[in-house]
């Protein structure tokens, strides 16, 4: 089916650290909404069944219309162009409007720079090109989706946008509980006097939400300008701050 939001993350739970309060917010709004998963987390914590299990109950929350997996290969994940004819294949099947990818320019190591997290950036984003090309060898029609914007922006990036996800955190980090293997396994204890990861995610919502006047927002980036008819738009709904 086609989709109007399509987001892909590198392993289960990340498209949802991203953009699972937008897309749950879409769903609300009217449009459709998917998550395609670029591998099956296999070198993280529990099993692949295990995740895909969680996956799914946290695509319920959300009220995804889609969710795939790809099982390119957990930190094996590379920009080649066989890869970016399969992603390609994705965005012709499900045509979306919107396509959500991680930021692929990112410091390289752990967090935000894992080697999947940045390469499947460069891939959706080549992908994006690609699937609209008609003797590309992906499966499907050629579509072009109108945008292409990245998530899981880096320290000191301005993020292009942010979206108010404040009537729909409760759902989202629901959602984000539901992956219990990477976030609360038993073998990887937290310090108490550190954040817990529900606590971290909404701390950081919060950060993004107090930028725009909001109790909570996700952040997006855009690569290049965005095309504006009506600058009054952009100040529809904004209340001034007293």
């Amino acid at each position: 089916m086609s989709v109007d939001l399509l987001a892909f993350g590198p392993h289960p739970d990340d498209a949802e650290i991203g953009t699972g309060g937008l897309l749950r917010k879409m769903k609300d709004l009217g449009h459709t909404t998917g998550i395609v998963d670029m591998t099956t987390g296999d070198m993280g914590w529990g099993t692949p069944q295990i995740r895909q299990t969680e996956s799914e109950e946290a695509a319920k929350l959300l009220k995804l219309d889609v969710r795939e997996n790809l099982d390119l290969g957990d930190c094996r994940v590379e920009d080649t162009f066989e890869n970016r004819c399969k992603v390609a294949g994705v965005i012709r099947k499900h045509r979306p409007q919107i396509v959500l990818a991680p930021y692929y320019n990112l410091p390289i190591g752990r967090g935000l720079g894992h080697n999947d997290h940045y390469k499947t950036g460069q891939i959706v984003a080549n992908a994006y090109n690609l699937a609209h090309l008609a003797k590309a060898p992906a499966p499907g029609e050629p579509h072009q989706a109108k945008a292409i914007y990245f998530y899981f922006i880096p320290p000191g990036t301005m993020p292009t946008f942010i979206v108010d996800i404040s009537a729909w955190v409760g759902d989202w980090l629901d959602a984000l509980d539901r992956h219990q293997s990477q976030f609360y396994h038993p073998d990887r204890p937290r310090p108490t006097h550190l954040p817990q990861p529900r606590e971290a995610f909404e701390s950081n919502a919060r950060y993004w939400g107090w930028q725009i006047g909001a109790k909570f927002g996700q952040a997006f980036l855009a690569t290049g300008p965005l095309k504006i008819e009506d600058p009054m738009l952009l100040v529809k709904t904004v209340t001034p701050r007293p």
